[in-house]
């Protein structure tokens, strides 16, 4: 069987203009001659994991994200999805026979728990549209069902329509309820979708003004959110590039937790909102438990035991769904003052997704190394480079045992060892942190911490 899967830039560039016309075609190419395929991944606490048509790669897909369409010979193959482990070692997630046929497109769904996933094929005729969309939908949440209304952007729920059901694995056709007698498709254009429990009219998701553009076949998923914020549900739109549209609850809630960074210094930390007036107090080097409020814009404060240091009434910013992390330090004038950053909304099972924070202001930037038993500095496959004084980078590891070491480099060859970490162990299902900073208590004077 031969393919043609395109490169990621190829494929935006080509997505775009496929779909700014009649469903992706043009005058002198108004049909779908080949078979057409792609992979979308819904299950929660996956890897990224790669999808195989016999021999060939047509690329990989984390949680809530699609490959590419690839354009393939119909006819019988063998479809397997793949992760890498901690060893670089392919492994096999499920694998099944399928038949691709001519002119249809064929969307691979991998649902419900990884251990033992679910695979739901939806095979379609692509058409040829103008200003008109199809609409498929599916729900990806395990043991629930939901009803699926729709109106036009702005609408409220009372103004909704019933598109239908939405069952577990089970993809159905939205009928748009202002279809014509000469075209039964959707209206391009902007709407709304709302999720109620089966047979209930109380709200349980509202989305943001949803943009269906394309003339072309959506296909909306509902799933939940991952990470930090696993009970919050986001609706995907899966069309025929890598790029997703997730759209969250207009309406979900938001979490931030709080790291004391200072050195032998307690310190109170206070977040207040309109309804909303959160204090903690934090012990030296201490990560405060996440609280769970309401999105909106709040205050942070802080002052130290000794009240040496302090700060008051800056902004934290949680919109729906964030989950943050704020972290109290001393600044370039010891100043007390604070850094945030977002945890990672993806599963952290297989892979974790991890900020890294510098505290230290001794040094302009430092490279920080993740070293696996059979690896050194030089040969590490993960690291984070030229870290600059107060900010922050993500990176993505594996389930592994990793010494952490922290090194400044001069540009001139020589390297200053800051912190080396004992081995440690990488692998709960947790949102990490590792923070570089000051320790008059380390021969070097600095320290490396790894916390969740």
């Amino acid at each position: 069987m031969h393919f043609k899967a395109l490169s990621l830039p190829l494929l935006v560039s080509a997505s775009v203009l496929a779909l700014s016309g009649c469903g992706g075609s043009s005058d002198d190419d108004s049909v779908y001659p080949s078979a057409y395929i792609q992979f979308y991944n819904g299950s929660p606490n996956s890897a990224d994991t790669d999808l195989y048509l016999d021999d060939a790669d047509l690329g990989s897909a984390a949680y809530g994200d699609a490959s590419g369409l690839s354009t393939v010979d119909a006819g019988d193959a063998t479809l397997t999805l793949k992760r890498t482990d901690a060893s670089d070692k392919l492994v096999e997630v499920i694998s099944k026979s399928v038949t691709l046929s001519d002119g249809q497109k064929s969307l691979f769904m991998l649902i419900g728990d990884y251990e033992a996933p679910t695979l739901v094929e939806h095979k379609f005729e692509r058409q040829e549209l103008t200003d008109h969309f199809i609409l498929y939908a599916m729900s990806a949440v395990e043991n629930t069902s939901y009803d699926l209304y729709m109106a036009d952007a702005g609408a409220p729920f009372d103004d909704a329509s019933k598109i239908d059901s939405l069952s577990f694995g089970e993809v159905v056709e939205g009928k748009y309820w202002d279809a014509d007698s000469t075209n039964p498709n959707w209206d391009t254009g902007d709407y709304v979708v709302y999720l109620t429990e089966p047979g209930k009219t109380e709200v349980i998701y509202e989305s943001p003004t949803m943009k269906f553009s394309y003339d072309t076949e959506y296909t909306m998923v509902v799933r939940q959110s991952a990470g930090t914020t696993q009970n919050n549900l986001s609706v995907d739109l899966v069309i025929n590039s890598t790029s997703i549209s997730s759209y969250k609850d207009v309406r979900a809630g938001a979490q931030y937790r709080v790291y004391n960074s200072l050195e032998a210094q307690s310190t109170n930390v206070s977040v207040k909102g309109t309804d909303t007036d959160n204090q903690d107090e934090l012990v030296s080097r201490e990560l405060g438990e996440f609280h769970s409020v309401k999105y909106g814009d709040y205050q942070i404060s802080a002052l130290t035991a000794d009240n040496n240091y302090s700060f008051s009434n800056r902004l934290l910013t949680l919109n729906q769904g964030d989950a943050k992390t704020v972290v109290v330090y001393l600044n370039k004038d010891d100043k007390l003052t604070t850094l945030a950053f977002e945890e990672s909304e993806l599963p952290q099972v297989y892979e974790h997704e991890m900020n890294v924070v510098n505290l230290v202001k001794d040094y302009a930037n430092i490279d920080i190394y993740f070293v696996r038993q059979d690896e050194t500095v030089e040969t590490a496959q993960y690291k984070v480079k030229r870290l600059g004084f107060a900010n922050s980078e993500d990176i993505s590891l594996p389930s592994d045992y990793f010494e952490i070491i922290a090194l400044h480099d001069d540009n001139s060859g020589n390297q200053t060892l800051l912190y080396r970490t004992e081995a440690l162990a990488i692998d709960e299902a947790v949102n990490y942190m590792v923070s570089i900073e000051p320790d008059v208590s380390s021969s070097s004077g600095y320290r490396v911490v790894l916390l969740h």
